[in-house]
Parts: structure tokens; sequence; C-alpha cells
């Protein structure tokens, strides 16, 4: 996530090349010439008045509150439904509509550009920002449920949100040749994985709007928060898998996009969601704590939650406080982890590791590191690498499988406080390290990790000669729900060989805030499963889980610092098996 540094513009620069281009471009739809309509729109922040009369394919005449204007605009139609959009002029408020032409039943979208974001704060409103900062580059918007008045009597349903899209993933080819394939874990967020060159493959997520027409057609929007700040609007028929849609927004460059699109689509899988079987998402907003907000939805922002941090700061946060195995207060804090294992306590052992994470032949000789261990009790052990001093670090152990010890402790002395976890199977000798600390190959806060797989030396294990535990792509397009305990559940997608995304339950069940995040994946065994990720551009805290796809539980260990000090935490979860995408063949 947020790999990109977009420049904000000024507030003139996006009105300049908003100016330069009031029409949308590809399309040519004139089933609106010569049809005259009033919307009547329903809700808070709904205008008083908003009336159309389209002069001809490509310009109209509309009043609003009372002004008139004239605009050029652009339209397509999907069966029954026409997607139609254009400026306000002099200004760079847009109106976009969808009409079913069935019913007379329209969703308006007001957009404008521009917020301003406070800077210093936390996600919970708990910490006052430091200072605001403006956007004027990323588009806000509101939708307004109502009818299209041609004469006629309000139809007896409107649209409405909905979760009837929860859960679907799609791959979509556009007209314009991009592709992608999208997820919907959640009723107020969708993640995407770009599989052209852009993204190289890694999930990144987004508000979302997801809107019902009727059983067959939906209306879906996806906002590019903190990232270009573009909006997308969709129009899907699921019947015949097809869609229209409209890019609105600014590229990379700061170029200007404005253009109808089609697209193709297949469904990749439908996951279980959650709520109630009789909820259809229709009667309770998507996020209650966004109702009464003119343009309300769900933003994060973390780049300005956790301040970005030089390594000597970060180096002095670590210094400053440390929680070591001493806290259950986080979000993914131990209220649901597996017992602690006192398995290794009065061992000694070796682990072995190959110096090459890739090498075609595993072993390298005396070019290997050794980590040497003496196990003191089920929480102290001495350790040393490669021959050199003891020191005794408090640790941690599970077994999340049968025979595999995952463990973890800290390097104290080491000058960016290292953190050594390890996966040993005492059925077959082999093992992988992560050795991680403070920076990594972007940022100077954040953790950073190397893996390296090799054998364990201890009684009369023979370790495979050439096999190892190995990354793979076993759990791409699984998705799971995780239970840490009362109070927090997630689910996962596992949407990429290299990344995944998590959104959090809201109180009804549905799914809510969501975040993306480079990872990796390694196989242990059928039965053990290590993922690794670091929140990236968030909060910089690594994550390491050995997932046990019998047991549907995992067990772990949290690392990384934050301006409040250094943290080294266990983690666990109970897990529900959600489905599968079936997505691999697109990598």
């Amino acid at each position: 996530m947020f790999f990109t540094r977009f420049d904000p513009m000024t507030d003139q620069e996006v009105f300049e090349k908003l100016d330069a281009q009031r029409k949308p471009a590809d399309a040519c739809c004139k089933c609106l010439a010569g049809k005259s309509f009033s919307a009547k729109l329903e809700g808070e922040f709904a205008p008083a008045q908003l009336d159309y009369e389209f002069l001809d394919a490509e310009n109209l005449s509309f009043t609003e509150n009372g002004v008139r204007y004239e605009a050029p605009y652009a339209a397509a139609t999907l069966g029954q439904v026409t997607l139609f959009s254009h400026l306000v002029p002099g200004t760079t408020r847009g109106w976009h509509g969808i009409l079913d032409w069935e019913t007379k039943a329209i969703t308006m979208f007001e957009t404008w550009f521009g917020v301003t974001v406070p800077v210093g704060g936390d996600l919970m409103g708990k910490r006052e920002p430091d200072h605001y900062r403006d956007v004027p580059r990323e588009i806000q918007r509101h939708y307004h449920f109502g009818w299209a008045d041609f004469g006629n009597e309000k139809p007896e349903k409107l649209h409405t949100t909905t979760n009837r899209l929860e859960g679907r993933g799609l791959h979509w080819n556009f007209s314009t040749g991009y592709e992608l394939l999208t997820f919907f874990p959640s009723v107020i967020c969708s993640t995407l994985v770009e599989l052209g060159p852009k993204m190289g493959g890694i999930t990144v997520t987004n508000p979302s709007d997801f809107l019902k027409i009727n059983d067959r057609y939906f209306i879906y929007t996806r906002s590019e928060v903190e990232f270009s700040g573009k909006f997308w609007i969709e129009v899907v028929d699921f019947a015949k898998l097809n869609a229209i849609g409209m890019a609105f927004g600014f590229e990379k460059d700061n170029s200007f996009t404005y253009a109808f699109h089609t697209a193709t689509l297949e469904i990749t899988g439908d996951i279980a969601h959650m709520e109630n079987i009789f909820s259809e998402g229709d009667k309770e907003p998507p996020m209650a704590r966004l109702v009464g907000r003119h343009g309300g939805r769900y933003a994060y922002r973390p780049l300005d939650y956790d301040v970005p941090m030089p390594h000597d700061e970060a180096l002095a946060c670590a210094r400053k406080a440390q929680s070591i195995y001493e806290s259950d207060s986080g979000i993914m804090a131990s209220r649901n982890n597996l017992p602690f294992s006192e398995f290794l306590a009065g061992k000694q052992f070796k682990i072995k590791l190959d110096c090459e994470t890739y090498a075609a032949a595993p072993w390298n000789g005396d070019q290997s590191i050794v980590y040497e261990y003496d196990v003191l009790t089920a929480e102290k052990l001495r350790w040393r690498v490669s021959g050199g001093e003891w020191q005794e670090e408090e640790y941690r152990c599970f077994e999340p499988a049968p025979d595999i010890y995952f463990f973890a402790h800290m390097c104290t002395g080491d000058p960016d406080f290292a953190n050594l976890t390890h996966a040993c199977d005492f059925s077959n000798g082999l093992t992988t390290t992560i050795r991680a600390q403070i920076g990594n190959w972007h940022s100077e806060w954040e953790a950073g990790s190397k893996v390296n797989f090799g054998t364990l030396e201890y009684g009369d294990i023979v370790p495979p000669f050439a096999r190892r535990h190995h990354f793979t792509t076993d759990l791409v397009g699984k998705a799971y729900a995780w239970c840490y305990g009362s109070h927090m559940s997630s689910i996962h997608v596992y949407s990429s060989p290299e990344s995944y995304s998590w959104t959090i339950f809201q109180d009804n069940n549905s799914g809510g805030a969501t975040w993306s995040s480079p990872c990796y994946y390694i196989k242990l065994r059928e039965d053990a499963y290590l993922l690794q990720w670091v929140e990236e551009n968030c909060n910089g805290i690594q994550t390491v889980v050995v997932l046990n796809p019998r047991l549907l539980h995992d067990a772990g260990f949290s690392y990384g610092v934050n301006h409040g000090g250094l943290i080294h935490h266990v983690t666990g979860a109970v897990a529900r098996d959600l489905g599968t995408f079936d997505i691999k063949g697109y990598f």
C-alpha cells in the first residue's frame, strides 16, 4: 500500500485541468436526447431541485436549486440502465446519474474535489492532530437515492445499499486494455489486484459503495483515497457478466481522466459472509458512524496517523519504552492464542541456515549461518550465532502443528533491535528463520526482514539432503475469518502470491474497515503454513504466524516500533474457512 507518492496539486491546477475537458470521452448513447425529467432525490443532503432537459445527445440544461446551467454530457446504456455524467459549469463539482428506465428509480452521485486531512492524530480520535493538510486532487462523493419524474408516480422501490455483493470476487477485462481482479470482503471497501505491470500484483484497498438496482443490476464504486484520488463508477449486469463505467480523476502524472468504458467479467468465487441470513444490507447504513456527514465514507490514512520517523528517532523510541510479552491490549492481542509449549525447555540444539534464500543447492558448507540454543526454561533461553558470545533472552514457544515448534525472541544489544523467529520441525529437521529489524527497503522505521531456510541439528534427527521449507502459492485465493477474542475479529483474503487484505467485522457481522499489505507465504508442511506481513506505510509492525488449516487456528508474534516504543507480543486466533477464489491462473 501507499508506495507511490502523489502530488496533492492545487485548487487552481485541479480547476484548470477539469475546465479543459468538461465532457466525458468514449460514450455516445443518444437515449436521453430530447427527454426531460426532474430528479426527485431523498436524504439529508439532497438538493431541493435538480431538473434536467437533454437538448441533444451531447448537451443538456439543468436547474439546481433555482440556478440554471448548460453543460456538455455523455451517457452509456447497459440493458435497462443508463449512466450519464456532467460537470457543473464554473466549478469542479459534478453529477453522475444511474437511471433504471423500467422503474424510473435513479441514483445520483454528487462529486467535488478536495479534502482536508488531520495529521498526527489517531484512528479513533483519542489523540488531537498536530496539524492539517489539504489534498485538492482527491474526489469526494455523496450518493442520493430517488426517482426520475417524467410525470410518473414515485416507484414502489428505490435503489438501496446492499450486502448482496459481499464476498464476491471478479475478474475484469476493460475495453481500455486494463485488467484486474476485485474482491468484496466488506460492505464499505473493496480490494483489487492489477494484473498489468502497474502495481506488480500487490493488493490495494479502496473505499467503495455497493448499491442494488434490482436482483440483476448493481452499482459498484471505488475511490482511490490516499492514492491518485480518482473515482470509478461501475454498473454491472450479473446476468450477462458485463459492465459500463466511468473513471474520473487524476493519474500519477497529474493528467486528467474523464472517460467511459465497458468491461466483461468473470466471477472468481463467492466466499461466505457472516450477517444474519435475513439481512440484505438495505436497512442499515454501511457504516453507522458515517451517517450525518455530507460525503461521509470510510478512509484509512495511515501515514497521517503513524507519521513516519527517521531511523534515529525510531531507535530512540525503541530505547525509551519496550513491551516484551507484556501487553494484551493490541488489536491482535493474545486473548485466543494457543497454549505456550514447554517442549524446548532443557534442550540444546543448532539451527543451520542456508545463506542464500533461493539457493539451487541448499547446502553451502562452512558459509551457513548457525544459531545455537541452550533453552533454560519455558520462557528463558541462551543463544549465540556462529560461535559468538552467549546471551540470555526471554522467549515464547507454540506448537501450531505436531512437532513444529515456533518460537521468537529479541536480540538484546543489536543496534537495530533485531528479532528472531524460528519454525523448527522436530519430525523432519527442517527449519525456517525470519530475522527482522527496525528499517526496511523503503522505510527507516518500519520492520524489515530476511528469510533463510535450513535444518535442525538435534539428537538423531537426519534432515533431508536437498528438500527445504519453501515459498508457496497454496493459500492464494483462500479466505478465512479470524477471531482473536470477543474484542476483535477479521477476514483474511489471500488475494495474490505477494499480498493479502484484512477486513475488520462491524457489529452486525458485515465486513467493515479494510487494508492491504505485501506479505509472503511459506509452506512448512501440509498442515502448517507460515504467513509474514508488515503493515507497510502504516504502523510498520511485522506479524508472523503459523496457520494450521486442519485445526483452523494460528499462532504467532508481532514485532516493531511506533511512537510509543518497541513491542514484541504474541498473537493467535481461531478461524472459519470462508471459501476460495479461483484466481491462481491469473498469476
